[in-house]
């Protein structure tokens, strides 16, 4: 059988001396510095050094300061989210240093974000973003709580507040439906563009079946032309209604439709989702409010949770049975607007 590793083995595969490896692990990583934490963490888990790792984070979990990886702050939902989480953990008495990624790094800023939170030592972290795989987070982070906030999320060892975006796909189908529409484009991109927008879409498809509603799907990128192809789609096979899923995809359409001469409602109703950027209710954009106020609060409630929790399982006897992780979601409600009408009555069959 072979042996488990020790602190020698992470501080030569890490390049760094013992005692650099001691002082992460049993003081918080004092007197270390950010690039040394991260390639010590890096180590220690490829080398598998599991139960040290996570005895280690007693000391980090003294600390006051939480980590937040956000995913695109020029989207209103992540703004509102990193505000209102802000908000929460400073009532909370603790402070939230963030990383942002980019809205196409599709990942790979993301986990570089982490292991940059992870070197500033914090007690534990919140993910806000739809891209990276929980998988992938859960080898990321594994010496402080982690915790998947805003997105659906049914991993067995990550905690999660989330938007119920199962409920909002199919919240924003049956109000299509009882405006009578039966031929809808929607607008589609791929699971590592977003998270997000494919479990929307596929649950408005799929309530929309089930209500008699036929969906043309419609390819989303790149955004600029994937508006322009919808309209061209409405026009040509007669469609009543763009689904958009996010609000600045909406947006985007709207201009394309001002453009070109297409009125909204008139010749073709839209929605988004997402209800949260300011003056939607001067355009009259209908759309999904998302509860983000409601899920940041009730986040950094379950990680004060999980910080005690972590902090009592790394003073107690070791244990080889990981508690199930926490999923909670939150849903959001319809907000009406004057893009979604009834369909045209040169559409009416």
């Amino acid at each position: 059988m072979p042996r488990s590793p020790t602190m020698e083995d992470v501080a030569r595969a890490a390049g760094v001396s013992r005692s650099t490896v001691s002082r992460v692990f049993q003081n918080g990583g004092e007197r270390v510095s950010a690039d040394a934490m991260i390639r010590i963490h890096e180590a220690a888990r490829r080398l598998g050094y599991v139960h040290n790792l996570v005895a280690s984070g007693l000391a980090q979990r003294h600390g006051r300061q939480l980590g937040l990886l956000l995913r695109d702050a020029t989207n209103p939902a992540y703004g509102h989210l990193h505000a209102e989480l802000h908000r929460a953990v400073e009532a909370a008495g603790r402070t939230l240093i963030s990383v942002t990624a980019f809205r196409h790094d599709y990942g790979t800023a993301e986990v570089e974000g982490l292991h940059r939170l992870i070197g500033q030592r914090v007690a534990g972290v919140f993910v806000g973003t739809g891209v990276t795989a929980a998988e992938d987070l859960a080898e990321t982070v594994s010496a402080v709580p982690l915790m998947i906030v805003g997105r659906p999320n049914e991993h067995p060892r990550i905690d999660s507040v989330s938007y119920d975006e199962r409920a909002h796909g199919r919240l924003m189908a049956e109000e299509i439906a009882a405006r009578g529409h039966r031929r809808i484009a929607v607008l589609t991109a791929p699971l590592l563009y977003s998270r997000v927008f494919d479990l929307r879409s596929r649950s408005l498809v799929e309530r929309c079946r089930e209500l008699g509603v036929t969906t043309v799907p419609v390819e989303l990128l790149p955004v600029e032309q994937g508006v322009v192809r919808a309209l061209e789609v409405a026009r040509a096979q007669s469609l009543s209604c763009i689904v958009c899923p996010v609000d600045y995809v909406a947006l985007d359409l709207l201009r394309a439709a001002a453009a070109r001469g297409i009125r909204v409602p008139e010749d073709v109703s839209t929605v988004g989702f997402d209800g949260l950027g300011d003056g939607l209710d001067l355009i009259g954009l209908a759309t999904v409010r998302l509860p983000v106020a409601e899920v940041a609060h009730r986040a950094v409630a379950r990680m004060e949770e999980l910080l005690v929790s972590a902090q009592g399982d790394a003073e107690g006897p070791p244990t080889t049975r990981a508690p199930l992780a926490r999923h909670t979601e939150v849903r959001g409600h319809v907000v009406p607007g004057r893009t979604l009408s009834t369909v045209p009555e040169h559409l009416r069959r």
